[in-house]
């Protein structure tokens, strides 16, 4: 009879070890599925010694092409870049890895936020390129959360990010932040992944629909490059170090922000000084100082028309920090009637403001 008691007791266990090994199969599973096999034949094992996990989201995928210029589609060179840091993040030690999708598919916001928290990532990185209405706009931004710890957190990989941006020449447009209209997180990848508590940054590696930029993304090679790049930034953030590489960033430093108690909007003003004056030239050229000035995004560039605005010139980089800058600018031999001088400056949330007209 004991015999028998312990027979029924040894079945009810192997019962109850069958189902629990049965739902753990089935949760792998359905993590793989939601994967979408994301990081190869097999998802590393999750038992790891508590390693920094990165979610790396190329943007837009299948029907949603992103941005395009010629043959040139956004979704095809996120992931480009997507695959290459992932690649060079995996050089290091104590980090794993994840990829939102690395096939040409469809994936909402909320399902790319979702996948990094099957993860228990500790960050999601969205890569993008950009471009902006009126094709004029050139450079690379990070945009992350506006409030709390996510900010402070955004705003010290963003720089990170920017840094290694600015080793390529391409210009800077800033770390920022934007609201929607419920005055939440106006990017959706961003505001997901706060709604889950994962740290995120969205990267704008530069506009493809301007000539200033084109050199920039337009190969394989510099779309890996910037894979690369943006690899070293996050391994500079978490303080890792190579042994395949010998790249040792322990304890590199970080710029560091407060984290707001309440959302950081994006600047809504345009800037609050503009002004020209002619200051010299020839039949040919005309010299002019420029002062602008704008207390809460900076100027980000200037631009000019010599015939009291009825043409204008493409946007100039603006020295950054800087309030005064001289130009000398080549104009046709064509007279024109209205012999006047504006400018134009625009802050660093394309905010605009033109200036009174230098006559000459």
């Amino acid at each position: 009879m004991i015999n028998e008691k312990k027979r029924n007791q040894k079945k009810q266990e192997d019962k109850t070890t069958h189902i629990r090994n049965t739902g753990k199969r089935a949760a792998l599973l359905l993590l793989t599925a939601l994967l979408f096999v994301v990081s190869g034949p097999s998802i590393p094992s999750l038992a790891a010694n508590s390693p920094i996990i990165v979610m790396i989201d190329p943007g837009h995928g299948g029907e949603n092409l992103g941005a395009e210029r010629g043959t040139m589609k956004e979704k095809t060179l996120t992931l480009i870049t997507a695959l290459t840091l992932k690649a060079e993040l995996e050089k290091y030690e104590g980090i794993r890895v994840y990829l939102t999708r690395d096939a040409d598919v469809d994936l909402s916001l909320k399902e790319r936020a979702q996948a990094a928290d099957a993860v228990n990532a500790d960050y999601l990185i969205s890569l993008h390129y950009n471009m902006s209405a009126e094709h004029k706009f050139y450079g690379s931004e990070v945009w992350v959360p506006s409030l709390g710890d996510n900010y402070a957190k955004g705003y010290a990989l963003g720089s990170l990010v920017l840094d290694e941006l600015d080793t390529y020449g391409i210009f800077r447009r800033g770390v920022k932040t934007k609201l929607n209209a419920r005055g939440t997180d106006y990017y959706g990848i961003l505001r997901e992944s706060t709604a889950l508590g994962i740290p995120s940054i969205l990267i704008e590696h530069c506009h493809l629909d301007h000539v200033q930029d084109k050199d920039f993304y337009n190969s394989v090679e510099k779309l890996q490059a910037f894979g690369a790049s943006d690899a070293a930034a996050i391994a500079k953030y978490f303080g890792l170090k190579s042994p395949i590489t010998g790249a040792d960033y322990t304890n590199y430093p970080k710029q560091t922000a407060k984290a707001p108690d309440t959302a950081k909007s994006q600047d809504l003003t345009p800037p609050e000084l503009v002004g020209v004056e002619v200051i010299g030239g020839t039949d040919r050229t005309i010299r002019i100082r420029i002062t602008a000035q704008d207390s809460d995004s900076g100027i980000l560039y200037y631009q000019w028309s010599f015939d009291n605005g009825g043409c204008w010139s493409g946007l100039e980089a603006m020295p950054q920090g800087t309030v005064t800058v001289t130009a000398d600018i080549t104009r046709p031999v064509l007279q024109v009637e209205e012999q006047a001088v504006r400018v134009r400056v625009y802050n660093g949330y394309d905010g605009m403001s033109e200036s009174e007209p230098a006559w000459y």
